[in-house]
Order: C-alpha cells, then structure tokens, then sequence
C-alpha cells in the first residue's frame, strides 16, 4: 500500500564504552513510506554489547566472530574493527604494568595491534615507534661521529673551559681546532649546558672562528658545528643558534664543500662515489688502494660527516617553517638533491628524509622537478638498506602528485620495481599509494598489463577483512580494472567467480566497485561472467538493509550488463523489478548518483518481451518527464537519449514515447546540444524513428531542416526593411579587404571595394528595390534570366575583369 510505512535500520559507528566492559554499537531508526522510499523520521541510537569474559587470555578473534555473528547489527566486513576495539577493551582492562617489572606477554600483543592500527589511520607516515626508531639511529649515527672525532683528543673538563676559549685566538690552527674539539665534547653532556650557555662570550666566538676560518679547516668546521647541533636537539635553544647567524653559516659551509667536491671531479675525474666503490671492492681484496686514493677517502669520509651534522641540525632547526623558507631562499633544496649523488647510507637517508618533509611545498617540489630528483631516487629502488629503501618511497610517494614527476618515475622502469615490492608487508601500503597515483593517468594503466600486479592485488582483496583500512589497494584495483586488458587478467582461471562470491560474502562497496568496474568492458565475454549472478545482484539490490552506497554500486553493475542472450523478461516477472524501479524513477526521490543508475538499468532491461511491460509500468513516460527535469545535466540527458534508443526499437515502448510525448522534439533540439556524444545518440534515436515511420520520417526531415537553417529562415520572415541589416549609407561600411559594405540599395553592397549585387532569386532586377519575379525571364527548369539590355552597357572585356582573381 502506499501509505504503508516501514522501519529501516542504518548501521553507523562501532566504539569502545568510556567506562564499562562493553562495545557500543551505533544504529539509525528509519521510518520510510512504502512505495515512495520518502524517509518521514530519523531516530539515532545505539546497543550496547557486554563482554564480561574478557581477560588477557581471550582469543580475541575468535570472540570479535562470535559478536559479529549474534549481533545483526555489525556487518561481517566489520570484524577486523570489533577485534581491534576488543584489543583496546583487553589492554585497558589489563592496567599498568605489576611493580616487580615483569614483562606481561598479554600486553606485549595489544601493544603491538595498537600498532598495527596507528598504522592504518595514517599508512603513509610512519607510526611514533618507527619515528622514535629513526631518531635513535640518525643520533647513534651522530654519536659516532663524534667519537671519531674524540679519539684526536684527551678527556675535556668543565673547570677548563677558560683555557679552551684562550686557544681560539691563537694563530696556531691545530691549537683552535683541538679547543673546538674539547669544547664540543662539553657539550655533549647536557648537564654542562646551564654553565656553557650562560658564559658571556663562549658562543659568538665559535661563531666568528667558523666564519673567519671554515675554508682552513674542515676538521674545525666539524667540532663547532657538533657544538650547535647538540644545542638544536632542544627547540628552546633553537633561538640562540638564530641569534648568531648559525644556519646562514652552515648554509655556506654545504655550499663550500659541495664545489670543492664537483671540482675535483672536474680536474680528477673522480666522484665520491667511484671513491666508495672503490674502496668496497678493496675491502674484498679484489684492488688496492694507492696512497692517493687513501687519502682522498679518507677526505671523502671526513667530508660525510661534516655534511651529516650539517644537514642534521638544519633539518632540527626547519622545525620552524619561517626558518625553513629561509632554507629554501638560499637552495637548500639543490644542496639535498646533490647529496643523492654520494654513498654514504646514513646520509642518503638524513637527505631524503629531509627532501620528503620539504615536498609538501609546491615551490620545493618543483625545484626538485628541475633537479631530476627522480633520476637519482630510482637507483635505490631497490636497496638492500630496508631504512633507505622506506625513506626513498615515501619521497616518491610524495612526489607522485605531481603529473611530470610521474611521468619521469614511469621513464625510469619504476613500475615493475615498485609491483616487486608489493609483497612485502613493511612498504605494501606507501608502495600501493605510489602505484595508485601513476595508475590516475590513463596512458599507464596498460603498463600495469605486463607486470605481476594485478595477480598480487587480486590474491589481496580476497585476503583483506576490511578494505577500509587498505584504502590504497582498493583505490589501485579500481584504477587498474577500467583498463580492458587488465580486466580480462582479472576475471582469468576461477578469479572472477572468487572475487564475486566474496563480494556477496562481505557485503563491502569497495569490492562492488571492483566488480562495476569489470561489468562495464565492452568485452561480451566479460560481461558473460555476471550472467549467474545477475540473480543475486537483484535480491541483493532489493535486501531491505542494503546501505546506499552499496545500492548504487550493485545498480551500476546490473546497468553495464546489456547481455543479449539473458532472460531478462523472467528476471522482471519474478522480482516485480519495473514497479522497483519505477519508485526510484521519480524526480527528487533518491540522490541523483541512484537515479542515473535507475536510467541506465531500465534502458538494459528493455527488449521485445519486457517493451510492453515497460509501456505498463509508467517508466516511459516518467523518464520523458525526467528528460526535461535533469536537461541540464549532460550525463542524465545522454543516459536517457540511450533509454529512448533502446525504447524506439521495440513497437509497444516506440509507440508510447512518439504517441504520448514530445520526444521528436526534444530529441530534434539535442542535435544543436554542445555535447558531441548526446548529438549523435540523439541522430541514432531520430534514424530509427525515420526508417520505422514514414510519416514521421518527413516532419523529422523538416524539423531537422527548421533546425539547421533557422537563422537563415528568420532572415527570409522578417520585414523587407530588415531582411538583410539595417541600409547604411555608402562608404560607411568596413575598410578592411574583404569586408562587407552594404550599399543603398537593398541587395547592393561591396565587398573588398567591388560593388556587387545579391543573387536572389526572386529579387527586382530593375532597381526599384522591390521584391517580385517580373524582371527577369524565367527558364524551362524554373530559373531566372536577367535581360540582356541591363548588361548593354558594359563591354566584354569589363563583364569579365569582376571573374579575374
């Protein structure tokens, strides 16, 4: 009945109760008018889910499956988050850790899935104990080389201080470099740093001998950039460095070392990275080094960790974006380009770890554009440091948004090697989010073909519980499967059966979207594969708790199904499926992304058997009557001209619409449509209304005709006066060549500065400006001649110079 109403339940979030043991699930009440599908109240409550019995030994799964299973409420594809909420609920319940320091093994687990979930909120970042993980090592990696420097040097004393500052002013530069030395080692212990900071003159002396002397010693530029790299690890210091020009000197410093570096590769021919090379294959015992050789690695070493510290306490200082602009006014982004050029690992990974923080910035990432940053990152892609390898991901990933860039990732072979990776667990998700972005553009979606990706993805989305916390794969499946080839390596061997049957399993829209995507290849045998299902894309289209998203997903997939062979007239009897659709039909009774879908799936269904149940369920006329609703929007018009295509083949469906409607008319107007598409499905439906009709086939012909010409037809309907423009007096007109002057005289007018006359037919050849057929004589086959005395006074040689080019 129409005034029937009906209660719907909408799932909503899943939580953890703020206090007690329990799980709390959040639900909407619907009460929707039946027929109409009009929502008439909306009540928003929630259950509460009880787990008294859970301790530190729960299988946490096992009971996540059991809860899923009773409660109707939570859909199947929900389960991984129950499971994680219960890991919150057991870890909460767990306490703090007992007083005799033991190590729980139930909490070690849950801190590990709380992990594994940090991780799925921001998949590209690294979770706080990989960051904590990477601090650690870049100042294991600064400690060394502060140990390496120690080594030239006795124990430093705090009650020595005055003497270490007395040797900076000696003219002896071993003597300034071993003060430095000792001062640096002060301030590595923090519990110096109230003494070494509050002395009056301690720091603007490092900082004049750095700018004074950087150029004698590096070993020097090494000690007092430690001394101020040990202060930036604290941000409240960060203003004293500042204060004395620390960053403007350092900045000068990298740029020093990076000439002195790119000039002897000039005059030596030799780089640090042939250096590095060759030192490797020495320590195999495959070369020896000669002395020169020795000695210019251990240059090259020294001038690593120079860079190192650099490089560290300018990347603790750009904590400051106001700082880190002045960074980028004096190039520190071509000074970190450069730095990938080099082999030291730790400083390849403080390099594109900074690189990364600067790309979020269009200016840097353009700058890293002009460097061919892409062409030094693709070297490591692999590496077998696991740390650089993250790193240069995640710099990739983000400069994946960038259209050049990834059209350089793609020159450089970076497809094949990035799938490769997929399939392991640590860099699946930046990879995937960096395969995704390459797949946007459709010229690389072919690429994917010859690959091992599709393969890969497919044994993922029939693993993963819940697509939602893989955003990236599903985003990359839906990208690769619009590519036709890619679809049929989908649907190869039992994939596409397994694929489906899991998509009805779960429920899950995203795997719908994957299952669109295929339905809609022009490939028939494709198509042919939905054919058992197509079934239960229906019952599930009509299930009474089907959300919306997923309704328009299983809609869209029926609608791209156009199979010639299948039985649709039995699918439409024994669903009711036209009176389904005809209450979705309607202007303003479902979100527009529903009803296109409702216009292509009625459009599939109509054929010889279902043609006179369509004329009965009202959805011919109501899709005219949309037509005109929606004649705006260019989709919903080409959509519907493909329904009337489909209507106007069949007698019962084309004798409704050219009987009942104004469709001629509209579909004669869509020939004028800006769209090229909608012009020519609307030519398609008029060609088939002309060869079924011989009557309609001539007022088409006119109609076409009125449209075509109507400019020229108002022209020849207006008054004489107006016929062609409003008269202008002679010589006013254009004096531009090829310009028209018009005359007088109606149909006198000059072009290019020759006086010609307008060649109309019925025109008064005598001048008198009037409109008739007397002045000339007309022929047998109707046309008219002008007489001969017009022309007397003209000779033969001047009638012919007006056809002279």
């Amino acid at each position: 009945m129409a005034g029937e109403v009906k209660k719907k339940i909408k799932p909503g979030s899943i939580e953890v109760h703020p206090e007690e043991l329990a799980i709390v699930v959040n639900y909407e009440v619907q009460e929707v008018q039946a027929g109409t599908q009009q929502i008439l109240s909306r009540e928003q409550t929630n259950k509460k889910i009880t787990v008294k019995s859970l301790n530190e030994k729960t299988n946490v799964t096992q009971l996540a499956q059991e809860i899923v299973e009773k409660c109707k409420l939570i859909h199947p594809s929900k389960t991984g988050l129950v499971e994680d909420l219960l890991v919150q609920l057991q870890q909460r319940q767990a306490g703090p850790p007992s007083p005799q320091g033991k190590k729980q093994q139930a909490p070690q687990a849950t801190a590990k899935q709380k992990q594994q979930q940090q991780r799925r909120i921001n998949r590209m970042e690294p979770d706080p104990e990989e960051a904590a993980e990477m601090r650690a090592r870049q100042q294991m990696q600064a400690s060394q080389i502060f140990k390496v420097q120690a080594k030239q040097y006795e124990q430093a004393y705090l009650d020595d201080l005055d003497n270490y500052i007395e040797d900076l002013y000696e003219e002896d530069m071993s003597k300034k470099v071993k003060a430095t030395g000792m001062i640096g080692q002060l301030f590595r212990n923090t519990e110096n740093f109230e003494n070494l900071l509050s002395h009056e003159t301690l720091l603007q002396t490092l900082a004049r001998l750095m700018r004074e002397d950087m150029k004698k010693s590096i070993d020097l530029c090494i000690n007092v950039v430690s001394v101020f790299f040990s202060i930036s690890n604290f941000s409240q210091f960060h203003q004293i460095i500042m204060d004395n020009q620390i960053g403007a000197l350092t900045m000068d410093l990298i740029d020093l070392e990076i000439k002195r570096t790119e000039h002897r590769a000039a005059e030596e021919g030799i780089s640090p990275a042939m250096v590095a090379q060759k030192a490797l294959d020495a320590a195999t015992g495959a070369v020896q080094l000669h002395d020169r050789e020795k000695k210019l690695l251990a240059l090259i070493q020294k001038q690593d960790r120079l860079l190192y510290i650099c490089f560290y306490m300018l990347l603790n200082l750009a904590e400051d974006v106001g700082v880190e602009r002045k960074m980028k006014k004096k190039n520190i982004v071509v000074y970190l380009v450069k730095m990938l050029d080099r082999s030291n690992v730790e400083l390849l990974i403080l390099a594109t770890t900074f690189l990364k923080k600067l790309s979020i910035y269009k200016e840097n990432k353009e700058k890293m554009a002009e460097c061919k940053i892409v062409d030094k990152l693709a070297k490591f892609v692999p590496v077998r440091n696991d740390v650089l390898l993250m790193s240069v991901l995640r710099l990739l990933h983000n400069l994946s948004f960038d259209v050049q860039l990834r059209d350089d990732m793609v020159k450089n072979g970076l497809i094949p090697k990035a799938v490769e990776l997929i399939s392991v667990e640590r860099f699946k998700p930046v990879v995937l989010g960096l395969l995704y972005h390459i797949s946007m553009d459709d010229k690389y979606k072919s690429m994917f073909t010859y690959t091992e990706c599709i393969p890969r993805l497919y044994e993922m989305l029939t693993k993963v519980q819940d697509l939602r916390n893989t955003p990236e794969l599903i985003a990359l499946a839906v990208n690769l499967t619009q590519n036709p080839r890619n679809a049929e390596i989908m649907c190869e061997n039992d994939r596409f059966d397994r694929l489906i049957r899991r998509a009805f399993h779960t429920c899950d829209e995203l795997a719908f979207k994957v299952m669109r995507n295929l339905s809609q290849q022009e490939n028939i045998n494709v198509k042919r594969r939905f054919g058992p299902y197509v079934e239960q894309l229906v019952q599930l289209l009509k299930a009474p708790d089907v959300t919306a998203e997923l309704f328009v997903e299983v809609l869209g997939t029926l609608a791209n199904l156009c199979l010639p062979e299948f039985d649709f007239l039995n699918l439409v009897r024994r669903h009711d499926l036209l009176r389904f659709l005809a209450t979705y039909a309607q202007p303003g009774a479902v979100d527009d992304d529903i009803l296109l879908e409702v216009v292509m799936f009625v459009g599939v269904l109509c054929n010889e058997g279902t043609a006179p149940l369509l004329v009965d369920s009202g959805l011919v006329n109501t899709l005219f009557i949309l037509m005109g609703e929606k004649k705006e929007d260019d989709e919903f018009v080409l959509q519907i001209a493909f329904s009337f295509n489909r209507f106007l083949m069949f007698d019962e469906t084309r004798s409704a619409l050219l009987n009942n409607t104004q469709v001629v008319f509209y579909l004669v107007d869509l020939l004028q449509d800006k769209n090229k598409e909608v012009r020519r499905v609307a030519d398609q439906c008029l060609d088939i209304i002309m060869d079924t009709d011989e009557e309609w086939a001539v007022r088409i012909r006119n109609l076409k005709f009125e449209s075509f010409n109507q400019e020229w037809l108002d022209i020849l309907a207006a008054p004489p006066d107006q016929a062609m423009g409003r008269p202008m007096p002679r010589g006013a007109g254009y004096d531009d060549s090829g310009e028209v002057d018009y005359g007088d005289g109606l149909g006198d007018y000059t072009i290019g500065g020759q006086r010609v006359v307008a060649d109309f037919d019925e025109f008064n050849t005598t001048g008198t400006g009037q409109w008739g057929g007397n002045g000339g004589e007309e022929y047998a086959d109707g046309q008219y001649a002008y007489p001969q005395e017009q022309y007397d006074n003209y000779d033969e040689e001047e009638l012919m110079r007006g056809y002279q080019m």
